[in-house]
């Protein structure tokens, strides 16, 4: 660089330095722009023009040393030295340590009765190159698995210990237990293998599933039952429960599961808990429990109702419950309209249970419809009568023949011509009439009651052209209230009292009475059992009990006696319980009483519970007055006031 050229940038910087400190910056810019206007001789070319081509390779060539080309060619060599290696380990498993070499092989059967022994061999192989330290085999069993020792004891998990498996060696364990379930539920049993290796403390595993079917469940229920009814008509199933197990089955459940309109009556044996629920205890192998229920299923023509039997071990936790659920069973049956609808109304109530008082007088009154497309013939209508409660004597019928011998009444063709021939759609009824024994009768019949079963029967056609017998029939029980016995007596000259006053009574003078009320039970028990009156104004309680049976109380606001008896058995009508209880009380008659023969104490009620027809009862007796029909002592005269 010649001196000219340093000298211009001499200047330059000069310049710089001036514009950038100088305090006169407006003059230094405007006469920077106007030197650069000013420079006509400056050459800026408006494009790229010609570059000069350079090699790559020769550049490349020229910066990079030979020291650093041998470093990146190394490092190339060994990360594909890298990945060739760590491809293998992966993809080979390597011949050192590799869970795939620790190999499971179980073999069982691939179909398990259910309930009987299974025996299960495993074999645990080490194809590493090293020994396995402290192995321990862990079986996770599904819901359902027994011990083999202990059918009631409950196995979901397992673990042994198998301790040291030296390279190449196997180990072999073998395992029994019994499955339970439903058929052909698919099972499996989970199989894992714990172990270390020396110098790591790291636990390393391998497991293995075990798939399996049961086969056969080790209860079987089946279920007997008409696979049509009527809507209404009592049905009756029986569930019969078998042992396919060749060990005690302990603790067996089963469940009844009922539809919607299915109405339960009963049951024999009767269930454990509900309605539904039976314990059964051990079923001892090839053993039988035999299970009978009896109901009414209420729907429409052609509704179907399915009930669900369930059979298994029952819960520790929980008695109403499963804890292993064996099988499942389901009974179907279809509604179907019937032939002829018969109803049956006793004294106007249709209801299925029908509460009579003793020796009531029951109407009953029978209507049948023929719901058939063709008409039906020689019908014929019966209405059996059970029951020890019934009064043959009292049984009256209209257009039939009542049967004594067995208590049956009959509609025939013979004894009523409607019947001859029933035409689609036409409908009829008959009545009759019955009592059951009073308490008077000296019948003693312990919870009263009194069944009816109608049955109309006749021909068809069917669409074979062949007479077909049709059949319909309805049940109905009465049951027989108790009758409670309640007598009510005032006395003056008897009693368990010393009664005092005037007799007869006399205006403005106070004379003492005593109340006796007896009370007696017949044929059901009775609970919370109360009688209970009312004082007139003019009559004052003395507080003077006889508490031989509950407990009298009064209060004086509303003048209320109250008797608490509580429960009274049932007895009848000879060396029957009774309660009685007798109090005093004293009369103080008014000027307006002279010459009548005013009341001691109001109307008196009683009532109680009717455990056996789950009715309350009740009964009432008029008022007593100063006229003692029931004391020996008593002359005529005697009740009306004098002045």
């Amino acid at each position: 660089m010649n001196e000219d050229n340093q000298s211009d940038d001499s200047s330059s910087i000069d310049r710089m330095q001036q514009r950038l400190y100088s305090r006169n910056a407006r003059h230094t810019r405007s006469h920077r722009r106007r030197r650069f206007r000013d420079r006509a001789d400056t050459d800026v070319k408006k494009g790229w023009g010609d570059m000069p081509s350079r090699d790559i390779s020769d550049t490349l060539e020229h910066k990079m040393s030979p020291f650093f080309s041998k470093m990146l060619i190394g490092s190339i060599v060994f990360f594909v030295f890298a990945l060739i290696i760590s491809a293998f380990i992966f993809i080979g498993g390597g011949k050192d340590v590799s869970p795939r070499n620790v190999e499971i092989v179980i073999q069982g059967p691939s179909t398990v009765e259910g309930g009987e022994d299974t025996t299960l061999q495993i074999a645990i192989t080490n194809k590493n190159t090293v020994p396995i330290l402290l192995a321990d085999l862990i079986m996770e069993f599904p819901d359902g698995t027994r011990t083999s020792s202990d059918i009631g004891e409950e196995l979901s998990r397992l673990t042994e210990s198998i301790g040291t498996i030296p390279a190449g060696e196997q180990v072999q364990k073998t395992v029994k237990a019994v499955f339970f379930g439903t058929e052909n539920e698919s099972k499996n049993i989970t199989v894992t293998v714990e172990y270390r290796i020396e110098g790591s403390n790291a636990i390393f595993f391998n497991d293995h599933l075990y798939e399996f079917t049961l086969g056969s469940t080790p209860l079987t229920v089946t279920i007997s039952s008409l696979d049509e009814v009527i809507s209404g008509q009592d049905v009756s199933l029986t569930a019969k429960i078998i042992s396919n197990s060749s060990s005690v089955i302990k603790d067996v459940l089963l469940v009844a599961e009922y539809p919607f309109g299915f109405e339960f009556t009963s049951a024999k044996p009767e269930p454990s808990f509900t309605q539904n629920v039976w314990e059964l205890g051990d079923l001892e192998p090839e053993g039988e429990r035999i299970i009978t229920i009896k109901g009414t299923i209420l729907g429409e023509d052609g509704d179907e109702r399915v009930i669900r039997f369930s059979g298994g071990i029952q819960s520790p936790n929980d008695e109403k419950e499963f804890a292993t659920t064996f099988m499942t069973t389901l009974q179907s049956v279809v509604i179907k309209k019937p032939f002829i609808s018969v109803a049956l109304a006793l004294s106007g109530d249709t209801s299925p249970n029908f509460v009579a008082g003793s020796g009531q007088k029951v109407r009953a009154d029978i209507t049948w419809f023929n719901n058939l497309p063709v008409q039906v013939t020689d019908a014929t209508l019966e209405v059996s009568l059970r029951g020890e409660a019934l009064n043959k004597n009292s049984v009256s019928v209209e257009r039939g023949f009542y049967r004594s011998v067995d208590n049956t009444i009959i509609w025939s063709k013979e004894t009523d011509p409607n019947f001859t021939s029933i035409a689609p759609g036409e409908s009829g009824r008959v009545s009759f009439s019955f009592a059951p024994f009073g308490v008077s009768s000296g019948v003693q019949v312990t919870n009263p009651e009194i069944n009816l079963v109608v049955d109309i029967l006749g021909k068809r056609i069917s669409a074979r052209n062949v007479p077909e017998e049709i059949r319909s029939s309805i049940t109905r029980t009465v049951k027989v209230a108790s009758d409670l016995l309640f007598t009510t007596r005032a006395v003056h000259f008897t009693g368990p009292f010393n009664n005092s006053g005037p007799m007869p009574p006399q205006a403005e003078k106070e004379t003492t009475y005593t109340i006796i009320w007896t009370v007696t039970n017949s044929t059901n028990a009775v609970s919370d059992v109360r009688v209970d009156a009312t004082l007139p104004s003019y009559v004052r309680w003395m507080n003077v009990v006889d508490p031989t049976d509950g407990k009298v109380t009064y209060n004086p606001i509303g003048g209320k006696v109250l008797w608490d008896i509580g429960d009274l058995p049932a007895g009848g009508t000879t060396g029957s319980p009774q309660r009685e209880v007798a109090f005093q009380v004293a009369l103080l008659p008014s000027l307006s009483h002279v010459r009548t023969d005013p009341v001691v104490i109001n109307k008196q009620t009683v009532g109680g519970y009717d455990q056996f027809t789950e009715r309350t009862i009740t009964g009432t007796k008029s008022a007593l007055t100063t006229r003692l029909s029931t004391d020996p002592g008593f002359r005529t005269g005697m009740d009306e006031v004098t002045p």
